[in-house]
């Protein structure tokens, strides 16, 4: 695995298809460390959780996989709040609006540690699925951020594409 550049791995060798490397897991305490943070079993136990799974996942399912025993789940909402602001996680936006209300908000490792990808939302049963790597090509996209800077006088620094629709098991 190399190192890009300020010493970090490189995004799209950390993420393989079942979560992170075995080197790229053993770097996560570092990166608590790095960011001047110490290394508390619950932020390292839901970092661990989030780097397992292969879809985001809601506060109430982060704690299930800890298994209670790790973390209260107060503890698992703290450690979430702290991870984002710090950037080493992200809330996925792609929950239907009544699970949002009940508060259902989804959370993945940011895109520094497991690549750029975007996702497939289930209608039906709110799934989420990665789509790895980007589906704009790259000259399309600089030329709507140039248009946009320049028609919005909007700076664009980043993209998401959420596709929606149903997934094999809801549409069989």
């Amino acid at each position: 695995m190399t190192r890009g550049r300020a010493g970090s791995y490189d995004a799209t060798e950390l993420h393989m298809a079942l979560g992170l490397s075995s080197d790229a897991r053993q770097d996560l305490p570092g990166l608590l460390a790095r960011r001047g943070l110490r290394r508390t079993g619950p932020r390292r136990a839901v970092l661990d959780v989030l780097a397992d799974s292969r879809a985001p996942l809601t506060v109430p399912e982060i704690h299930a996989r800890l298994g209670g025993r790790r973390a209260h789940i107060v503890s698992v909402y703290r450690t979430l709040h702290t991870l984002v602001r710090l950037r080493l996680v992200r809330p996925t936006d792609a929950v239907p609006l009544a699970a949002a209300l009940r508060g259902s908000q989804r959370y993945e490792l940011a895109e520094e540690l497991t690549g750029h990808h975007h996702h497939l939302i289930c209608r039906g049963c709110g799934a989420i699925e990665d789509l790895e790597g980007c589906l704009l090509a790259e000259a399309p996209l600089t030329k709507l951020a140039r248009d946009v800077r320049r028609t919005r006088r909007f700076e664009v620094t980043d993209h998401e594409v959420r596709l929606f629709g149903l997934c094999r098991r809801c549409s069989a």
